[in-house]
């Protein structure tokens, strides 16, 4: 039977080799260590540093993970889109009218300065400066008793007259009845055939004087050569002038207006054809306007205009009442008046007036506000409101005026009708497709499609 125990001798020589072999590994490990003491420690320190590094991306991870699940919304949530406060106006349809600009004044259709025709001493002054008067009123007095005399002592050499022409001849009224019908009536059938155009004035002032040579031959005017005799004839018109001249102490109105350059005083003494006032009619103004040469044939008797008061910041729809045949050659343009009724009385004449006339009108147009046209690379295009958004409409334009741009069609990005809202405020920036918020919709600032829309409102 075999033994299982090594022999002692075997197992003596194994352990040294072993002990012999480890003591030339360590030698050899020793020679190595000291060559490559730095580069140890460098990847020492890397390896120190990197584990420091995960360390921290650790904790950093864990921080996020828990502002994660604590509910941060910087973190959860993207962020919020910002909107553009703009303002819009609507598209319209209507007629497109470039108008013909005029500058002028406003001044009054009737004023006149008031003179006296008889002398005397003012008896009564019944109006005051600035004070509205009717037609008719009556605004000063003169003494009139040397007057009333004057009219009796006509009245009564005109009876004195008449009674003895009476006495002449009974049958004398009858006559100058009849005779003074007569020839009147043939008077009046000349003048229609002269304005007729069938005679001359010449031709008529013939047959006029035949007419009373054969009178005087028939003896038709025996009743006019008794009154010329009797001295009737003159004391009818002494009679006539002197009531004239006592109608006259009474100083009336010619028209409605107001009295201005009032300065007498009762007591003054008058003298014939003094001047006493100015009565001015504020209600029945005009506005008188030039049209220059070029645009004189744009415009035309009736045309609808807005007349614009700067003084006053108000327009009145108007219409062209006269166009001047003639030109004024200094300054080329043409009289143009626009007549309208100062019922307030807030048109003062000799204020500066502005006339927007009529000029070249294009019917039924699709138009926006100019403020909506923007330039892009060279191309127009308006921004149309859509659902809280700016989305672009690339146009072709056509016709304008200071207000108002034709657009023609619709090139690219949509469509565009009557009614649609386009931007015309704080777009110079916008994007496609931005988020905007609509501050207010603006009203169309062209006056004549105010215009046209006010007529149509008060038509239905």
């Amino acid at each position: 039977m075999t033994s299982l125990i090594p022999n002692p001798r075997v197992l003596h020589k194994l352990v040294l080799v072993t002990v012999l072999a480890l003591a030339l590994a360590s030698c050899g490990k020793k020679g190595e260590n000291t060559g490559s003491a730095d580069s140890t420690a460098t990847d020492s320190t890397s390896l120190a540093a990197a584990d420091g590094s995960m360390e921290s991306e650790g904790e950093n991870y864990g921080g996020d993970a828990q502002a994660a699940s604590s509910g941060d919304s910087s973190a959860a949530k993207p962020k919020r889109e910002r909107s553009t406060t703009v303002n819009a106006c609507r598209a319209v349809r209507a007629d497109l009218v470039r108008p013909v600009v005029a500058e002028g004044r406003v001044r009054a259709r009737h004023s006149a300065e008031i003179h006296t025709e008889v002398a005397g001493k003012i008896m009564q002054i019944a109006v005051e400066e600035g004070q509205r008067v009717k037609r008719g009123q009556l605004m000063l007095k003169i003494d009139d008793r040397e007057y009333e005399m004057a009219a009796e002592e006509a009245r009564a050499r005109y009876l004195q007259a008449l009674s003895l022409l009476t006495i002449e001849d009974e049958d004398v009224d009858t006559a100058l009845v009849a005779n003074a019908r007569d020839m009147r009536d043939q008077l009046a059938d000349l003048e229609r055939l002269e304005q007729s155009g069938k005679i001359t004035r010449d031709e008529r002032l013939a047959r006029e004087i035949a007419l009373d040579v054969q009178a005087l031959k028939e003896g038709k005017f025996r009743g006019e050569i008794a009154a010329a005799r009797s001295g009737v004839s003159m004391a009818r018109a002494d009679l006539e002038r002197a009531r004239l001249n006592l109608e006259r102490t009474q100083i009336r109105a010619p028209f409605e207006g107001v009295i201005t350059g009032l300065k007498l005083s009762r007591g003054e003494q008058l003298k014939v054809n003094q001047a006493l006032c100015t009565l001015v009619d504020n209600v029945n103004i005009e506005a008188e306007v030039g049209v220059l040469e070029a645009d004189v044939g744009k415009i035309a008797s009736g045309g609808a205009a807005i007349l614009a008061v700067p003084a006053l910041g108000d327009t009145f729809d108007v219409v062209v009442d006269v166009v001047s045949p003639q030109f004024d050659p200094e300054t080329r343009t043409c009289e143009v008046l626009i007549r309208l009724k100062n019922e307030d009385g807030r048109l003062r004449p000799g204020m500066f007036a502005r006339a927007l006339i009529a000029g070249e009108r294009f019917t039924d147009r699709l138009l926006v506000p100019r403020e909506a046209i923007l330039m892009r690379d060279g191309r127009p295009l308006v921004f149309k409101v859509e659902d809280g958004r700016a989305k672009w409409l690339y146009v072709e334009v056509g016709q304008s005026n200071d207000h108002m741009v034709e657009i023609t069609s619709v090139l690219q990005g949509g469509t565009l009708e009557p009614d649609d809202r386009v931007i015309v405020s704080d777009h110079l920036t916008l994007a496609h497709d931005a988020k905007i918020k609509v501050r207010k919709t603006v009203p169309v600032g062209d006056p004549w499609i105010r215009a046209s829309a006010s007529e149509s409102t008060q038509g239905n």
